[in-house]
């Protein structure tokens, strides 16, 4: 080796060694944001920015562990900027946001602003990720929805996160909407968002405090409705078997269940589905779209409260029939709440673009009154091919 080669490496390790971590931060300097809640005050014409913090002296350990699991602090600004800045007053640390697990907005802020405005803020930031979940506070304030301390989950935001995905697999009715889906659906002419919603369930004095895991009945948060954005604001909500019908359109009901009315005394049997499967197709015809939905699913008998014979060929056809009469249902339901919102949260306008960009050219700026008068087709073919452990019911 030269010794102009020499030298060179020598001044890098030099400089390398003189520079050192520029940038270095203790860790028990900093303080963990693992959740942020927003909502606006009408009243004073301010933005409400709450942080929840780990608490690390909580956190169990071979020593175990002393106080709550995390801390809450909030303050207000005319911009949510403004606001999380000043809440910098009330702790010691340097708040880090890359673990930030969960955004909560406030019924107010979604209904009473553009989300277009809110989420500017956190696609703007770069220390804040952009897909993570974001849920609504629904019919309550945002620091009880997030400061509940959980009785199986240690962290709040961990606990809701972890509802959602729990609910999303088993009932369908909700999936993860991470803010990066949401932004992207306010971008889009073809489609408006949906959001989760969250209430509070039995709230009382201990809820945001350890005493909660003492009960057997604590309060809780619950997954309850898909909110529907249209213009970038809360317009309305989907609740129950409805709400399925976003989760159906988008492929992505990983299982669910319908009950099946078995006999004229009101009651019913359970069939599981899998393999749910949507092919959409969607063209105008004098100015109104025409939306075709063919769904398949397989079905899976699991519970049975009618004294039906799952020997018979016959009553799994009797069976098919009715659980595509229940699915269709829920669709039309959907659909049409979702009409009479203006609002089309299934990105029929997205799919058209995509099948014939110049038709969805001339309608783009006003889709959502195009899907408003849409008329839908819906086919749907459900084929049983297990019946549990069991094949006849018990003698009743």
């Amino acid at each position: 080796m030269s010794m102009k080669r020499k030298c060179i490496i020598l001044i890098l390790i030099t400089n390398l060694l003189l520079v050192g971590c520029s940038n270095y931060k203790e860790l028990n300097s900093l303080s963990i944001v693992v959740a942020m809640g927003v909502d606006y005050l009408p009243d004073e014409n301010q933005y409400n920015m709450i942080l929840q913090i780990i608490n690390p002296s909580a956190i169990a350990s071979m020593t175990g562990s002393i106080g709550t699991p995390i801390i809450s602090l909030e303050d207000k600004g005319r911009t949510i900027s403004e606001a999380a800045r000043n809440v910098t007053k009330k702790v010691s640390r340097s708040n880090i946001y890359s673990h930030v697990a969960l955004v909560v907005i406030g019924e107010n802020l979604a209904r009473d602003k553009s989300m277009n405005y809110i989420f500017d803020v956190f696609e703007r930031d770069s220390k804040i990720r952009v897909n993570i979940p974001v849920i609504i506070a629904r019919d309550d304030s945002v620091y009880k929805i997030m400061n509940n301390l959980p009785a199986l989950d240690k962290i709040p935001a961990k606990s809701i996160v972890g509802k959602i995905n729990n609910t999303s697999s088993l009932l369908g009715e909700n999936q993860e909407i991470q803010m990066r889906q949401v932004i992207s659906a306010l971008s889009s002419s073809g489609r408006e968002p949906v959001i989760n919603g969250a209430t509070l369930e039995q709230y009382s004095e201990i809820s945001e405090t350890l005493d909660n895991f003492s009960k057997v009945k604590s309060s809780y948060n619950m997954i309850n409705g898909l909110g529907v954005i249209k213009k970038g604001k809360l317009v309305g909500w989907l609740d129950g078997a409805p709400a399925k019908s976003v989760q159906i359109v988008d492929n992505v009901i990983k299982e669910t269940n319908v009950q099946v009315k078995c006999n004229n005394k009101n009651e019913f049997d359970s069939m599981e589905l899998t393999r749910v499967k949507t092919d959409t197709k969607i063209k105008m015809k004098n100015k109104v779209p025409i939306i075709h939905l063919n769904v398949k699913a397989i079905g899976i008998i699991d519970e049975v409260l009618c004294n039906d014979n799952f020997d018979k060929a016959k009553t799994l056809k009797k069976y098919e029939k009715l659980s595509e009469k229940e699915i269709k249902s829920t669709l039309e339901k959907g659909i049409k709440k979702a009409q009479g919102y203006g609002a089309d949260i299934f990105g029929f306008g997205e799919k058209l673009h995509l099948s014939d960009p110049k038709v969805f050219k001339k309608y783009e700026k006003n889709w959502n009154k195009q899907f408003a008068k849409a008329k839908v087709k819906i086919d749907v073919d459900v084929q049983i091919n297990n019946v549990g452990m069991r094949k006849k019911a018990y003698p009743f």
